[in-house]
């Protein structure tokens, strides 16, 4: 479950941005400065290899991660701002537009001569058994310890297997504009009396967002909330106890839905009421 963390440094809120009216019954969102990234950091998906047909109930799977340790707590002020996973980075798996989950462990890890970043190798497992015969996409991303994604060109690794037989079950092309979004996702604890925004944050692949140019509309249960001109991470806020569902849908300049099994996603998420102690 995630604990939203309530920050009694006034500072750390203005850092991103002066927040008025948080306490209001109205769900809107608000957009925060992006996370300083690391110099450079590379995702290589080596397993499966790209085209591979894969039998059986479970995918093994391998990932060259450069320049981002796993499982540390990212230090910066967000941290204490909103939910923040005390396993540290991770790298979050997504398989097709399923939901993802996360590996915060590698298995090795090496400082590369005359090189200041580390080389990891992250492996996994997945069931596959559920999965429908032919094509599949695997996605991985790496995000900070409080789930904002990285936004670097190299950040994002797509790779297209197959399940028991190689069949176009449907279409993606990964040189075409597509959304992989990443938060929120699941459970959150809600304290009512000191309520703290929820993160959303997404990753754009061969588009940029404008007010003239591509675009992402955002809808909380059923309403369309805003629509996005500039990649970074929102807060959201008025969420009350309950179930929410998040949807967003990549737009193209003419405002119309941009075709693609990635680019409208709709998450149920649930906040559960905490009383402080």
């Amino acid at each position: 479950m995630r604990t939203l963390i309530v920050s009694a440094i006034s500072g750390v809120l203005f850092f991103f941005f002066p927040l008025c009216g948080v306490h209001s019954s109205k769900i809107y969102i608000v957009p925060v400065v992006s996370t300083p990234e690391p110099g450079y950091v590379k995702n290589t998906i080596q397993f499966p290899e790209s085209g591979q047909i894969l039998d059986g109930d479970e995918m093994r799977g391998q990932i060259e991660l450069l320049g981002f340790p796993l499982g540390v707590d990212t230090m910066q002020p967000r941290s204490k701002v909103i939910y923040n996973d005390p396993l540290g980075q991770s790298l979050h798996i997504f398989i097709d537009n399923e939901p993802y989950f996360s590996v915060n462990e590698a298995l090795t890890d090496a400082l590369q001569d005359f090189q200041d970043y580390f080389v990891q190798t992250v492996t996994f497992t997945a069931s596959i058994s559920s999965l429908s015969p032919g094509m599949h996409v695997l996605r991985a991303l790496p995000v900070f310890s409080f789930n904002e994604s990285l936004k670097g060109r190299t950040v994002l690794s797509t790779r297209i297997f197959y399940v028991r037989e190689k069949k176009e079950n449907f279409s993606f092309d990964p040189n075409k504009p597509f959304l992989t979004y990443n938060e929120p996702q699941g459970e959150y604890d809600y304290i009512p009396e000191s309520p703290e925004p929820i993160l959303l944050d997404f990753y754009l692949s061969n588009c940029k967002l404008s007010q003239d140019g591509f675009k992402l509309r955002i809808s909380i249960d059923d309403e369309v909330i805003d629509t996005i001109t500039s990649w970074q991470p929102y807060y959201i806020y008025g969420l009350k106890p309950g179930t929410h569902k998040i949807r967003t849908e990549l737009l193209n300049p003419l405002n119309q839905a941009v075709q693609g099994s990635f680019n409208d996603v709709t998450r149920t998420i649930e906040l559960v009421e905490h009383r402080q102690r």
